[in-house]
């Protein structure tokens, strides 16, 4: 039999209308049963990692019993005094030595007419190096001039006068006077030839002089062309003897402690393969360079064969002496963990103590320690990594 549409539909809306309630008190227990399990539920912490076998590990130390295995991986060392040693490579330059090279320039303004030299040539002293037109050379030379005659008017002037004296012609005060305008024209006669021969220059025509050199050397240094015109403040031509040359090597304030006159320098440069001399310190600045913040420190060498050409790039190391109160360990030894350095320090026998220092260069696998050892100590120089890591894993 068919059931009408209609019917159905109020069926089914009596069974949505019956109660829930069992379905939710069953839910509502379902969760307090899983909220207490969780409330009773204890995560168990992981054990602590123990220290290996024959190791005791304390806050800044470990113990090592004897005969532990770890051994093998330890190697122990000496603090030992530092004593001289070469310091780092430095850069340095060859320079020319200032004490006999010599900056020439036109000793009158005028306008160069010719130029003798070249750079990097060989000259003699008293070569010319070049030619200067100049109005001022016609004047002294007229001046020169003008006070030889004075001086030969004078000289006849005063032969006549002591002939008249002697004649009794003239009062004995008229050849005395004479006598004065003489000397005063001869004095006049060397001052005009003392101002030629102070230019250092040799004649070439009425207004025309030609400067030479002042010494033998090389041109190391010209800035001179011909028609070019020039005041007596200009420096054109440089000469320089390179039987000796400077190294200057400019040093940070830091290097440059320990360096001082006489300290032993070793002077090399990558230009002369095999190249390798060794000197004393001759100055070190006594002023820091304002912008720079660096020292310059001079050494002077003998150059017979001229390899050392000036501005030629050149390498320095310095035999430096220990600051008082250092130490060195072997570079091994040293363990950092950022901003702090410290070393293990055999205390007691197989205890070894986590000791803060405070490190300085490193050099030739040594490190220098300014603080926080004592000579004679005995640091590790080998496995000090794996005393640090159980320090770690324990705290």
């Amino acid at each position: 039999m068919t059931v009408p549409a209609s019917t159905r539909t109020v069926a089914l809306s009596r069974v949505d209308r019956r109660p829930r309630l069992p379905g939710l008190l069953a839910a509502a227990v379902v969760s307090a049963v899983a909220v207490g399990a969780a409330l009773l539920f204890h995560r168990h912490l992981p054990a602590e990692p123990k220290a290996p076998a024959g190791m005791h590990v304390e806050k800044d130390s470990v113990t090592l019993e004897k005969g532990a295995p770890q051994w093998k991986a330890i190697r122990l060392g000496k603090v030992t005094t530092p004593g001289e040693r070469w310091s780092d490579t430095f850069p340095a330059r060859f320079r020319v030595d200032e004490a006999v090279s010599s900056r020439v320039g036109s000793p009158l303004s005028g306008r160069v007419t010719s130029v003798s030299v070249e750079l990097g040539q060989t000259v003699k002293a008293g070569a010319p190096l070049f030619a200067v037109a100049s109005p001022d050379i016609a004047a002294l030379r007229a001046e020169q001039a003008k006070a030889s005659v004075d001086l030969q008017v004078a000289r006849a002037a005063y032969d006549r006068v002591k002939a008249m004296v002697e004649a009794r012609a003239l009062p004995a005060k008229d050849e005395l006077e004479s006598d004065q305008q003489a000397k005063q024209a001869e004095l006049a006669l060397r001052l005009a030839q003392m101002k030629l021969s102070s230019l250092k220059v040799s004649t070439r025509g009425d207004n025309e002089f030609t400067v030479v050199a002042p010494r033998d050397g090389v041109i190391i240094e010209k800035t001179v062309l011909p028609g070019q015109q020039v005041t007596t403040d200009d420096s054109l031509v440089s000469v320089a003897e390179l039987d000796m040359v400077w190294v200057m090597a400019d040093l940070f304030e830091a290097d440059a402690n320990g360096v001082a006159t006489g300290v032993k320098a070793r002077v090399t440069s990558p230009s002369l393969p095999g190249f390798s001399v060794e000197a004393p310190v001759e100055r070190v600045s006594s002023v820091v360079d304002p912008e720079r913040h660096t020292v310059s420190v001079r050494v002077k060498l003998a150059n017979p064969d001229l390899r050392m050409r000036p501005n030629m790039f050149a390498e320095v190391r310095f035999l430096t002496a220990p600051t008082p109160g250092t130490v060195e360990i072997a570079a091994t030894a040293l363990v950092s963990d950022g901003p702090k350095q410290y070393a293990y320090v055999l205390e007691t026998p197989g205890r070894f103590v986590k000791r803060n220092i405070v490190a300085g260069s490193e050099r030739d696998g040594r490190v220098v320690v300014l603080s926080g050892l004592k000579p004679d100590e005995t640091v590790v120089e080998q496995g000090a990594v794996l005393l640090d890591n159980q320090i770690d894993l324990s705290t």
